[in-house]
């Protein structure tokens, strides 16, 4: 096989490392800048490579996410990779660099993580999660608070989460980051694979995003026999970035990988015009759908990122915000066991008119987004894609029944209730309290609703004697843990209030909740849910839950 380059041609050496590796029958994967991949390949090997471009959004998005600890990776080991591509790309003073290292240990952990065996902790209803960047902005603000750090250091954190890392999850290599489809990290190194960052003209960016790809390359496993063909990684980006990222460089040699360093090109040869890269057939190895909130368009064709971006543009807009304040009053009906709300008038006049595949991709952000801001308190009871799925799939349903009666809305059906199984302990043990918070101290407690592990009942049991016990439970909001775990699945998205503003206009912020209520045909449950934070939840007091002369 022959290249159609000629001898002098600056992207000559890149070419000749490729085709001998692929006459060979070597897999490689070759990272090279976005000007290097435009100029094109040589023919015959169009058909058996895959392109992957980070920033194109035409392309089907492929999701290396920096936090996924890889197959051959602990946790611990992989946080400290991940530290030290941040510490090794942005160089930030040591103070903020110790800052982030606590951080991340410590979003691990709130996810689940145990750092010492690298796995769930002891007794977990569900497998760890994977921390976003919003976890470990958390995680920062806990362990600045615990730190004492001064006013200089928080400035210096944030400056580099919000104004470095946060622009990278927000720009247009956002879904290389999150929210694509999973990449197949072992495919990546079995095929012939260019990988590039596009245009980016920030170096830092461009060395972080390439850093992110060598992390999950260096967790894959070495090769499982003997005679398997050594896997080859080509570098042919400018040598700064190489420098930036030596030492996962040599965390892939170990890994079994052959590191191979090309020339550089800085611009397309003389005389041959950028055309761009044609699609390639080989697929983008991916290891399926990107959410379990995805629906049947989904499932037969990946959305591309423009698909999606335009999706996710449509959800935070004005014309969407009774759709999302739908969608967080459904989750918190699973989570609280109360009615369903109804499909709101302005989101069941709309639906009917979007095209199939930007419907399902919005309900998928908006749901994705729900859940997603709960998830981390809502893995002690179970796994959130679960909830995610159940919540996807009743909302679809929901919408397909009101548009389909039209006219006939008026006379649907109550909603039902998703069941107890999606109350999480310390919002079962908040329902309890509010039952029995109006009454008198010498009246007869009603039934439990909910079992309550532990919690001593019987018989006749007074109000006074239930709030007693509730009080002394371990699922009581005297314990921090679970005042943060409550109030987190109670106030999940932190632009509920902001569309509850804009849902309601010109009314007092009391107004605008019953009339989001009133809309969403949850005015029964919806206020009184939403009033457990002020009312139920807080740091203990004495007498807080007790009943004296009718007051709280």
């Amino acid at each position: 096989m022959t290249s159609s380059h000629t001898p002098g041609d600056p992207a000559w050496p890149l070419t000749t490392v490729l085709n001998q590796l692929t006459v060979t029958g070597r897999p490689w994967l070759a990272v090279v800048p976005g000007a290097v991949a435009a100029a094109g390949l040589p023919d015959e090997w169009r058909e058996d490579v895959t392109v992957i471009d980070v920033t194109a959004a035409r392309d089907v998005p492929v999701t290396v996410n920096p936090f996924e600890p890889g197959p051959g990776s602990g946790v611990q080991a992989h946080a400290s990779r991940l530290a030290a591509l941040i510490e090794a790309v942005f160089r930030p003073p040591g103070p903020v660099r110790a800052v982030i290292r606590l951080a991340l240990r410590r979003a691990y952990a709130e996810c689940g993580w145990d750092h010492v065996t690298g796995d769930a902790l002891p007794g977990a209803a569900a497998a760890p999660g994977i921390p976003s960047l919003a976890d470990l902005r958390r995680a920062a603000d806990g362990t600045l608070a615990d730190l004492g750090g001064d006013t200089t250091l928080s400035v210096a954190v944030r400056g580099l989460l919000d104004a470095r890392l946060g622009t990278l999850w927000t720009g247009p290599a956002g879904r290389y980051l999150a929210g694509g489809h999973p990449a197949d990290a072992a495919a990546l190194l079995t095929r012939k694979v260019i990988f590039t960052v596009g245009d980016l003209a920030d170096e830092e960016d461009a060395a972080f995003l390439t850093g992110v790809l060598l992390l999950r390359l260096a967790a894959q496993p070495p090769p499982a026999c003997r005679g398997q063909a050594r896997r080859a990684l080509v570098f042919a980006i400018p040598p700064a970035r190489s420098q930036r990222l030596r030492a996962l460089l040599d965390d892939a040699r170990s890994a079994g990988v052959e590191v191979i360093h090309a020339a550089y090109t800085p611009a397309p040869p003389p005389g041959r015009q950028p055309a761009g890269v044609p699609p390639a057939a080989a697929q983008a190895p991916v290891l399926g759908r990107r959410s379990p909130a995805c629906g049947p368009q989904c499932r037969q064709r990946p959305c591309s990122g423009r698909e999606l971006h335009a999706a996710s543009l449509l959800a935070g807009g004005d014309g969407q915000v009774w759709f999302r304040l739908w969608g967080e009053a459904l989750v918190l009906a699973f989570l609280t066991g109360r009615p369903l709300p109804k499909v709101p008038g302005p989101v069941r006049r709309r639906w009917p008119a979007m095209e199939v595949r930007t419907r399902e991709c919005l309900l998928a952000t908006v749901v994705d987004d729900a859940v997603s801001a709960r998830a981390p308190v809502l893995r002690h009871s179970y796994e959130p894609k679960r909830l995610t799925a159940a919540v996807a799939a009743t909302a679809a349903g929901l919408l397909a029944g009101a548009t389909a009666a039209g006219a006939r809305s008026a006379r649907l059906p109550t909603p039902v209730r998703a069941g107890h199984v999606w109350v999480i302990p310390q919002l079962r043990w908040l329902h309890e309290v509010d039952r029995i918070c109006p009454a008198e101290h010498e009246d007869i407690a009603p039934p439990l609703d909910f079992e309550l592990a532990g919690l001593a009942d019987w018989l006749g049991i007074r109000v006074g004697d239930r709030l007693d016990a509730l009080h002394r439970h371990r699922l009581s909001m005297a314990y921090r843990p679970n005042r943060r775990i409550a109030t987190l699945a109670l106030t999940g998205a932190e632009t509920f209030d902001v569309d509850l503003a804009i849902a309601g206009i010109g009314l007092s912020a009391q107004q605008r909740l019953r009339h989001a209520g009133r809309i969403l045909g949850a005015a029964g449950w919806l206020e009184a849910v939403l009033s457990w934070p002020e009312r139920l939840i807080g740091p203990p007091a004495p007498g807080r839950y007790r009943i004296a002369s009718g007051q709280r």
